[in-house]
């Protein structure tokens, strides 16, 4: 019975003295917050006047309608004519390499026989021979140049319009990876 008191004693002076620590702990952590507080407190800009702009009214009245769906496929097709400007041969027989985005063949190499260049092109771990006016990726691409640093390549692209346009692309010899 009296080692009961002795450790009930014990036990509630542990608390009251863990309370003070905690108390004076407290108090020194709220002074610093404060100290803080007024230490770092800054007083926001005044944000400059907005800029002044002058408004405009567009006045429609006696001007054509810019969407009227007449005027618009009058001009598209007034643009195009039959046989008029760059026009692909899409009925030609497609080749190996037209079935492969262009960003995905390498150049490897290139071959020189009795003035015939051969270029050397991977795709998918396959090696292909590539002559001059062969065809590569999938924008009808043709070839106009093969040097020892690269292949040159015409790509026909056809735009919102329904024009072709003709676009200049290089696959350059790369290093073995």
């Amino acid at each position: 019975m009296k080692h009961q008191r002795l450790q009930s004693a014990f036990l509630w002076s542990l608390c009251i003295l863990l309370a003070g620590c905690e108390a004076q702990a407290d108090r020194e952590l709220r002074a610093w917050m404060e100290q803080t507080r007024h230490q770092s407190y800054a007083k926001p800009e005044a944000l400059p006047p907005p800029a002044s702009s002058t408004g405009f009214r567009y006045e429609a009245a006696g001007r054509a309608d810019p969407f009227e769906f007449q005027k618009i496929t009058v001009g598209l097709n007034a643009d195009i004519k039959a046989g008029e400007g760059i026009q692909p041969d899409l009925a030609r027989q497609r080749e190996a390499l037209e079935s492969f985005p262009l960003d995905s063949l390498r150049m490897v190499g290139s071959l020189r026989r009795a003035g015939d260049v051969v270029a050397l092109i991977e795709a998918e771990k396959t090696i292909y021979q590539l002559r001059l006016g062969g065809h590569l990726g999938q924008d009808l691409g043709k070839v106009v140049s093969i040097t020892d640093s690269g292949v040159e390549i015409d790509e026909l692209l056809q735009d919102s319009s329904g024009r072709w346009n003709k676009r200049r692309s290089q696959l350059k010899l790369q290093e073995k990876r």
